[in-house]
């Protein structure tokens, strides 16, 4: 179809469309926040979806390919990036604010709030690429086989004893600082150094858990930090692995590795708690599997004491002299960080995971205890069934640990 112009042009249906589309500025000036917008219901049916197919989520890779090289790229940098782009991020909100009240009074506003929507929504696509499709990620158990059913306090009880044994040999190995504590020669930097050793002697059985990730990477502010009560941060815009290394040497390789699962795609923390544990468990170093061997005990004794303070209390009985000192150290520790500013952490906290499905909140630490228990009777030391420890007592969450974690600070001994 043409059309005779008064100038004497002929101009098609063809190309009268074309120069509307042409002329039309907001889908010339705003399309690329237009499709931005658009895969925000996208990316969220995706996370739906494999949060009912997990398995496909698997197939796919999870994630970890663009989640590995991000973090090489990041490890040449000896400093936590992510903890200057959270510093950074504080520091703009205030500003921006008065920004945005000048604008609202001058004109203007709109089109800042419209930038700042668009730049909200790259930064939760960008978050569930590369960490929130994870919460739905196959479980380590089901990668090893493990099954958690119904179970008897007596295997709680057996668990938490043999945890002991294995803590009160594994102490007698540990130096110790003038005080007669636990103390790592080297400090943080050499936990840092040594942890990966953790995960290669891990990654034949479970593969899942290879690849030399960035190393971790101490938290600048750690002593302001440990008012929170949060000792790790796993910020998944740089896969950084960030270690509050203020905190007692107690329980600092363990807390190491947690936050070295979150790295490899293992969101959950229960999950991240009990890799930790199973590559302390596999370290050359006896530093290492003491620290992993301790963060089990505590959650095991722990999850004992809600059910049965009697029989935690026989148990408590068989603490070495080393290991009590080191758990009273780290109760003292702890208690001149108790305040509004760790209730406040811990709500965000308890928040922010029941946001990504973990329905227990920060109460999902607790379920290590599950697995621990799943791992201990595969292996063969008890035959009577499992249970999820969770379901039928609230264990206490008790040690500040690892990331976004804050974990209280009530340690088993009392």
């Amino acid at each position: 179809m043409k059309k005779i112009l008064k100038d004497g042009t002929e101009k098609t249906f063809e190309s009268r469309k074309a120069s509307k589309i042409r002329l039309n500025p907001v889908m010339r000036k705003h399309w690329l926040g237009l499709l931005v917008f658009l895969l925000v219901p996208t990316v969220y049916w995706m996370g739906l979806l494999f949060q009912k197919y997990p398995a496909l989520y698997e197939q796919l890779g999870a994630g970890n390919g663009l989640r590995f090289w991000i973090s090489r790229l990041t490890g040449l940098v000896p400093f936590s990036l992510g903890e200057l782009v959270v510093i950074g991020h504080v520091i703009f909100v205030p500003i921006f604010v008065i920004l945005l009240i000048v604008k609202m009074i001058k004109g203007g506003a709109l089109k800042w709030i419209y930038h700042i929507a668009v730049y909200l929504a790259l930064l939760y696509i960008g978050f569930m690429v590369l960490w929130g499709f994870n919460y739905s990620r196959m479980s380590i158990g089901d990668m090893m086989g493990l099954q958690v059913r119904p179970y008897a306090k007596e295997e709680l009880y057996e668990l938490t004893k043999s945890l002991i044994r294995s803590a009160n040999a594994l102490r007698a190995e540990i130096p110790e600082n003038a005080t007669g504590v636990m103390t790592i020669p080297g400090g943080y930097s050499a936990v840092f150094e040594e942890a990966q050793a953790g995960y290669d002697a891990i990654d034949s059985d479970i593969p899942q858990l290879s690849g030399a990730y960035g190393r971790p990477k101490p938290v600048a502010l750690s002593q302001w930090m440990l008012y929170t009560n949060i000792t790790g941060v796993f910020f998944p815009y740089t896969a950084e692995a960030n270690v509050n290394v203020a905190v007692p040497d107690l329980l600092l390789p363990a807390t190491t590795l947690h936050e070295m699962a979150h790295q490899r795609g293992f969101a959950p923390e229960d999950e991240a708690n009990f890799i930790a544990y199973l590559t302390a468990r596999t370290h050359p170093d006896p530093i290492f599997r003491y620290s992993g061997t301790m963060l089990a005990l505590i959650h095991a004794y722990n999850a004992l004491a809600a059910q049965d303070s009697a029989s935690a209390a026989e148990l408590e009985a068989l603490f070495s002299e080393g290991l009590r000192r080191d758990l009273d150290a780290q109760n003292q520790f702890w208690k001149a960080y108790k305040g509004k500013a760790s209730e406040t952490a811990e709500q965000v906290n308890d928040a922010y995971l029941k946001s990504n499905h973990q329905v227990d909140g920060t109460k999902s630490y607790g379920r290590m205890v599950d697995w621990l228990i799943a791992d201990y009777l595969a292996n063969g030391n008890t035959s009577a069934s499992i249970a999820s420890v969770y379901n039928q007592s609230q264990c206490p969450v008790f040690l500040p640990l690892q990331s976004a974690n804050t974990v209280e600070s009530e340690v088993v001994a009392q």
